[in-house]
């Protein structure tokens, strides 16, 4: 069973997609900030992250940056999935290797998740 790690702060969009992706045979791991998805990265061992930029004290580009360091969890995928459209942040985001940045207005809950399953191809 694939593990997801989904790292975001907003509740309710959290529990749809960890109910969807549940549905569609993945085990799903749940990080409400950049401290918690490290942790869970590293003593976990996720498939694919699928990762919010706009996360509380910390955002995700400094959770991509922290991940690249870390040889443990260096090479696992993520997905950018949020609604913060700068295309500074989106370049620095691609430059620390993630495998696409996508805005959640513009993908439906099922185009993400055939998305997350190209990537575990």
């Amino acid at each position: 069973m694939k593990k997801i790690l989904i790292i975001e702060d907003e509740a309710v969009l959290i529990d749809m997609y960890k109910e969807k992706l549940e549905l569609e045979g993945f085990k799903v791991l749940l990080a409400f900030n950049v401290a918690e998805g490290l942790n869970l990265a590293k003593n976990e061992k996720p498939d694919l992250i699928l990762l919010d930029i706009l996360l509380g004290e910390e955002n995700g580009v400094s959770f991509l940056e922290k991940k690249k360091e870390d040889k443990e969890i260096s090479e696992i995928p993520v997905i950018v999935f949020s609604n913060y459209d700068n295309s500074i942040v989106k370049r620095e985001a691609m430059k620390l290797g993630v495998k696409e940045y996508l805005l959640k207005t513009d993908f439906t809950p099922r185009e993400v998740i055939q998305k997350i399953k190209n990537h575990l191809k």
